[in-house]
C-alpha cells in the first residue's frame, strides 16, 4: 500500500476550537469591586486583632517580669532583713554591756576584761548579720537618723552638729533599725533666743533622768 492510500485513508484533523470572548458586565464589575472591598475591610479587622492581641502579649509579658523582679526583690528584702526583730530585742543587750563598761573604767579588773569580751563578740556576731551601730557625734544633725534630745551652746561647735550622743543609732545593712538619740549645738544664747536657756536646762534633766 502506497504512502498516498495511507493519508487518503486517515481520518481529518478536528478544527481547533476557539473560545468567544465574554464581555464583562457593568454588573460584574460592581460585584468584583464590592467583594474586594469587603475582603480588604476584612483584611483591616483581621490587622487590628492582629495588634490587639500583640499588644496584649506584650502587656502581660512586662507584668510577668515585673512581677518576677518585685517577687525576686521581695524575697531579697525578707532574707536581708530577716533578723530586724530579733535586732531591736539585741539592741538592749549591747546598750547595757556598753554602760557597764562605763562604769567599769580603766580599772576594772578581771571582770571589766571579761564584759569587754563578751561585749565584742556579741556585736561581732551582729555585724556578721550586717548589723552596726553608728556614733554620729560631730557630725550635722540629719532627722532621718538622728532623734535630738536637746540643743545647747558648745564653744567651737558648729550650730547644727551633734555634741552629745546619749544612745547610739543602730543600722541593718541599709536600714535604720533606731536612730541615735543626740545633743545639738545651738547658737550662743542671745536675748533674740531665749529658747536656747531654757534647751539648756531640758538637756540637764534628760542627763539627770539617764543617770537614774
Amino acid at each position: 500500500m502506497s504512502a498516498e492510500q495511507n493519508n487518503n485513508d486517515s481520518p481529518a484533523e478536528a478544527a481547533p476550537l476557539t473560545a468567544s470572548p465574554v464581555e464583562a458586565t457593568p454588573a460584574d464589575a460592581g460585584a468584583v469591586e464590592a467583594e474586594i472591598a469587603a475582603l480588604q475591610k476584612e483584611v483591616e479587622t483581621l490587622g487590628k486583632e492582629v495588634e490587639d492581641w500583640r499588644s496584649r502579649a506584650y502587656r502581660g509579658a512586662a507584668d510577668l517580669d515585673n512581677f518576677r523582679k518585685r517577687t525576686l526583690k521581695e524575697r531579697d528584702e525578707a532574707r536581708k532583713y530577716a533578723i530586724e526583730g530579733v535586732l531591736k530585742d539585741l539592741i538592749p543587750v549591747a546598750d547595757n554591756l556598753e554602760r557597764a563598761l562605763l562604769h567599769a573604767g580603766a580599772g576594772g579588773g578581771a571582770l571589766a576584761d571579761g564584759v569587754a569580751m563578751i561585749s565584742k563578740q556579741f556585736l561581732g556576731g551582729l555585724e556578721r548579720h550586717g548589723a552596726k551601730p553608728f556614733d554620729p557625734k560631730g557630725q550635722q544633725f540629719d532627722p532621718q537618723f538622728h532623734e535630738a534630745m536637746s540643743q545647747m551652746p558648745r564653744e567651737g561647735a558648729e550650730p547644727g552638729s551633734v555634741i552629745e550622743v546619749y544612745q547610739r543609732g543602730w543600722m541593718l545593712h541599709d536600714r535604720l533599725v533606731r536612730p541615735a538619740m543626740v545633743v545639738i549645738a545651738a547658737g550662743e544664747p542671745t536675748a533674740a533666743n531665749p529658747a536656747v536657756g531654757d534647751t539648756v536646762e531640758t538637756a540637764a534633766v534628760v542627763t539627770d533622768d539617764t543617770e537614774n
